[in-house]
């Protein structure tokens, strides 16, 4: 997506929180699925003046539902 000036790298430090921190990486999913909806309403509203705007909605569809099926399967996993 062309907004990629938003997005905010994930480094080592954070991923490793993750990996032992269920909240934290919860949140880190909820937090990019956030980023992302609103990257691709803001693609939506250019799908006519931007030919490569529906292909990133496509792109983003598809990572919605990859980043929507973690925060599934982090919430069906019992807490530790």
């Amino acid at each position: 997506m062309s907004e990629l000036s938003e997005f905010i790298p994930i480094t080592d430090k954070m991923l490793e929180k993750a990996r032992h921190d269920r909240n934290f990486r919860q949140r880190l999913v909820s937090e990019h699925l956030d980023r992302l909806m609103t990257a691709m309403s803001r693609a939506k509203n250019r799908i006519n003046t931007d030919p490569a705007a529906s292909t990133n909605l496509q792109e983003g569809a598809r990572l919605a539902v990859k980043l929507t099926e973690i925060l599934n399967s982090i919430g069906a996993k019992p807490r530790r």
